[in-house]
């Protein structure tokens, strides 16, 4: 893999990023910035072992010295010791991970307002439902909420973008209003994303990073190799019969931008109609947003974007025939999804937390 450009584009090199440099204030959090976080699976294995390991303890001490009989005690000191130790395990393996791959780093999340002014971009912090992009695959029939969201202005120089933070959410009443403890029903987090417009409606492709293969819902099954290097960093995804579009489409010069700018930083990227996604680095705080981010979102547009963009402009699909009509056959407008296997963990995980100090109380019932 060659290194990162350093080079830019016009657009790019045009932009403010002063705001984004101010000296920390006072009371502004540094947090853990994880350059490799850990695959959705384990983070939902964990969750588990932690929260099962958390309620046999309480139920431990509980049965301790409630339960009557000459082994119970033994019974619930052993449960307590093993849960203890298993928590203390999960803590000890998420700290020695964000020391491991984790960096300090001060978030901007507060300073995007000044850098949008500073730089002639509309700019939004609430999260309103907002259906000017497309949706993910299988979020068609939920509502998405955007916010806060950067955009560049109409007819402004430069290439259509917007930069901000997603969710998909199951339909609410019109007149739900959200409370910390009834939100939004989430059905995905689809978390910070910068996208910019392409000249033509191409077919559903997604560059999915090895860290978000566990926890994404497109069917794997869709998986089309590009060469050693590009799967290396990267799976590529293509609704079946679409591949010789995604070869036409994902040029050496394509696939080598994308490597260098997007994979190098642990960016993922989606087609979708005429609009490129790239997905913010994973990170232990999935609302944080970072200046690095900012700037490598901007290389991304402006740069990265470029060569694809090029190809989309003599696109067609053969389906469609009439080149003249911008777009793409329903079989190739999206990648199938599947259950994602990180929740499937979760519905067989989640009754243990339920069922075993239930268990723990039989057996000490029964040892009397």
């Amino acid at each position: 893999m060659r290194e990162p450009r350093e080079s830019h584009g016009r657009f790019v090199d045009e932009i403010d990023f002063t705001a984004l440099d101010a000296p920390r204030a006072p009371g502004e959090a540094a947090v853990w910035r994880v350059s490799r976080p850990t695959p959705a699976w384990v983070d939902v294995v964990l969750g588990i072992v932690g929260m099962t390991a958390g309620s046999v303890a309480l139920f431990s001490v509980i049965g301790f010295f409630a339960v009557p009989g000459p082994r119970a005690p033994l019974i619930f000191g052993v449960a307590f010791v093993v849960a203890a130790a298993s928590l203390t395990g999960v803590i000890l393996f998420s700290r020695r991970w964000t020391r491991r791959w984790g960096r300090r780093a001060t978030l901007v999340g507060s300073r995007l307002p000044a850098f949008a002014e500073a730089n002639g971009f509309e700019f939004r912090a609430s999260s309103e439902l907002d259906t000017s992009l497309p949706p993910a695959a299988g979020q068609q029939f939920n509502n998405p909420r955007v916010g806060p969201v950067m955009r560049s202005r109409v007819g402004a120089d430069g290439p259509r973008f917007e930069i901000g933070y997603r969710v998909f959410h199951r339909p609410v009443p019109p007149d739900f209003v959200p409370t910390e403890r009834a939100p939004y029903p989430v059905a995905l987090d689809y978390g910070w994303y910068a996208a910019v417009q392409l000249p033509r409606r191409l077919p559903h492709i997604a560059l999915l990073r090895r860290a978000e293969i566990s926890g994404s819902n497109l069917d794997q099954r869709a998986a089309y190799s590009m060469g050693v290097e590009f799967d290396a960093t990267f799976t590529l995804l293509v609704p079946p019969g679409y591949e010789r579009d995604a070869l036409y489409l994902f040029t050496p010069d394509v696939m080598a931008e994308m490597l260098d700018d997007a994979g190098y930083a642990a960016w993922g990227a989606e087609v979708l109609d005429d609009w490129l996604f790239f997905r913010f680095p994973l990170g232990t705080f999935p609302r944080a947003v970072f200046g690095e981010d900012l700037r490598r979102a901007f290389t991304l547009i402006d740069c990265t974007t470029a060569e694809l963009a090029k190809q989309a402009s003599g696109y067609r699909d053969e389906r469609i025939g009439d080149r003249s009509l911008d777009l793409i056959a329903d079989p190739g407008r999206r990648v199938r999804t599947r259950a994602r296997p990180s929740m499937v963990i979760a519905g067989f995980g989640l009754p243990l937390m339920i069922l075993a100090p239930f268990a723990l109380i039989m057996a000490a019932a029964f040892a009397r």
